[in-house]
């Protein structure tokens, strides 16, 4: 919750979903985890987005030294468009070091450290993980002005989409959760004004 403002109902735990108004390349049919979110601004990951082609063993050029398991890939996240240099781990709290991380509602962990990607090579990281790049941010109330635009539905959280290898479903699947079926959107109009979906 917004300590400085008891009043404001954050979305931190919260999925994100792209309605169909979306129509930016960079956020069309995503799915988002939001990592916080205050009056301050908001950060969230995009969660359904692999990169094409890509896992950790093209990004990092000294994998040479960690002992990697047969035959693993790990997918590579688009995790959107801010500080695309920086990667991330959201990850289940079964896995601890003590290297720096973020403490996560929904028992999860945002890691970001060599450790984690050496344990995760040699098969000792977490059960459940999502590899990022980049992530999605929102100046004070820009958020709130596309919730009133209708651009995003907001849904609890669903441990088995966010971590599901179905990467293409997960969108249609988060939609489920607010009621609503991908063949019915074609007909449901999204409004541009608040409190009118």
């Amino acid at each position: 919750m917004d300590k400085k403002n008891k009043n404001y109902n954050s979305l931190e735990g919260k999925f994100l979903i792209a309605s169909p108004n979306i129509t930016d390349p960079r956020f069309y049919q995503t799915l988002i985890y939001m990592i916080s979110d205050s009056t301050a601004g908001s950060m969230g990951v995009i969660v359904n987005k692999p990169a094409i082609n890509l896992d950790l063993k093209n990004i990092f050029y000294n994998i040479r030294e960690f002992n990697i398991k047969e035959k693993q890939e790990y997918k590579v996240h688009y995790g959107g468009p801010v500080e695309f240099d920086k990667g991330f781990i959201l990850h289940s709290n079964d896995y601890d070091s003590n290297e720096e991380k973020t403490i996560l509602k929904n028992n999860l962990v945002l890691s970001s450290n060599k450790k984690i990607l050496e344990d995760l090579f040699s098969g000792k990281g977490p059960s459940k993980f999502i590899v990022l790049m980049g992530y999605s941010g929102w100046s004070s109330n820009q958020l709130a002005e596309e919730l009133k635009q209708n651009s995003w539905l907001i849904a609890d959280l669903d441990k088995k989409i966010l971590f599901s290898k179905n990467y293409g479903l997960k969108w249609k699947n988060a939609l489920k959760i607010v009621g609503l079926k991908e063949e019915n959107l074609k007909s449901f109009k999204f409004s541009n004004y608040s409190g009118s979906a």
